[in-house]
């Protein structure tokens, strides 16, 4: 959220508008080495103590015309030092919130996270402007706010120019220089972390498809969970298939989105789905599921299977369908490979940083004037 922030600040800043961006100073947080225990419990009062009243001060001070920005509506809690003031609060997704209502069947949080999100949601619950990152964010938040809001519109957020075609050659070393193992292999990726990116998923559909007699690899971006190792274990014979990526380099990211046969991305849910529109913009097919706001990155250039059934229904039978499908996608032929790279690209086009910057713009101006009609 520190770079979305950060990129909405450079792209105003070039727009000509003033932005001052504000952080909980690191004061008792510092007192202790990063990863120490202490650290993070000293950082929530650096957070939760300190930094309220400096934010509420400065907000009492700002001159009229000014706008206060939340670039995550997971900042909720700091929402109330700045309700006096003209706001605008956007919303990536509420997914940890669905789960701690019990909404989300694939995640459950504990007691503490639970209070937690109820904290988040009363913050942000109580905001005027609103901007989301897809349409099926903009319809998950509107449940959970205390009042109909001034203003609610979807912005998709926007592509970084390092995503986009690319010579061969260039990309192939790259991902030899990493995995030199791979060789010349054909390979899926996936990249992700989160409970929702369905990762055990992404080990079924490809177990299957292994069984329908392809020969192709798995390259996974993202430490592995127990789950993950508990099923490699229980498979060795896949084991020297899979490679593991922790913390890549955005230029590897990218060649692996360019040598990839496909990525396989069968998300439980998303906010925005960055990965798919990255994947489309250098000319990688996609695989993802019938579901906003997969669909909405992904339209007509992306390929889509059924959502996995929740537990405890059995994956097998949906991995042997959507297998089948990923099949028929790496059989295509070279000159429907070349129509999917087009539409894929043509749909990245869409979603273009200078028209985003041109509706944030446009977006904040009339969540200011809304409010300061009011």
């Amino acid at each position: 959220m520190r770079a979305y922030a950060e990129m909405i600040a450079s792209g105003l800043l070039a727009r000509g508008h003033q932005i001052h961006q504000r952080t909980a100073p690191l004061l008792f947080g510092r007192l202790f080495p990063l990863h120490h225990p202490l650290a993070k419990w000293l950082g929530y009062i650096d957070q939760f103590i300190i930094f309220p009243p400096l934010l509420w001060l400065e907000a009492l001070c700002l001159p009229p015309g000014s706008l206060c920005v939340l670039a995550d509506q997971a900042l909720g809690p700091w929402f109330p030092w700045l309700a006096g003031r003209p706001h605008l609060v956007h919303c990536h997704d509420l997914l940890a919130l669905e789960a701690s209502l019990g909404l989300q069947p694939f995640h459950q949080l504990s007691p503490s996270g639970r209070t937690y999100q109820r904290w988040i949601s009363r913050g942000f619950s109580r905001a005027r402007c609103f901007l989301s990152v897809s349409a099926a964010t903009q319809a998950a938040l509107e449940p959970h706010l205390a009042r109909p809001p001034l203003l609610s519109e979807v912005l998709y957020n926007p592509l970084s120019p390092r995503f986009a075609s690319a010579p061969s050659g260039a990309s192939a070393a790259a991902v030899a220089a990493e995995l030199p193992n791979l060789g010349s292999q054909p390979f899926l990726f996936h990249i992700g972390r989160n409970w929702y990116k369905n990762r055990l998923g992404v080990f079924a559909i490809w177990e299957q498809l292994l069984r329908l007699g392809s020969s192709v690899s798995l390259v996974l971006v993202g430490t592995l969970d127990q789950a993950m190792r508990d099923w490699l274990i229980e498979r060795p014979q896949l084991n020297s298939l899979v490679y593991v990526l922790k913390s890549p380099s955005d230029a590897l990211v990218t060649a692996l989105y360019h040598q990839a046969s496909a990525l396989l991305f069968p998300s439980h849910a998303e906010g925005f789905g960055w990965p798919i529109l990255e994947a489309l913009a250098c000319g990688c097919p996609v695989l993802t599921t019938s579901r906003a706001p997969m669909t909405e990155v992904g339209g007509i250039a992306a390929t889509y299977i059924s959502p996995a059934p929740p537990p405890p229904a059995p994956l097998e039978p949906w991995a042997e369908e959507a297998a089948q499908v990923l099949l028929q996608m790496l059989q295509r032929t070279p000159a429907e490979q070349a129509q999917v790279r087009q539409l894929g690209q043509a749909q990245a086009r869409r979603f273009q940083s200078e028209s985003w910057l041109q509706q944030l713009e446009a977006h904040y101006e009339n969540a200011l004037a809304l409010q300061e009609d009011c």
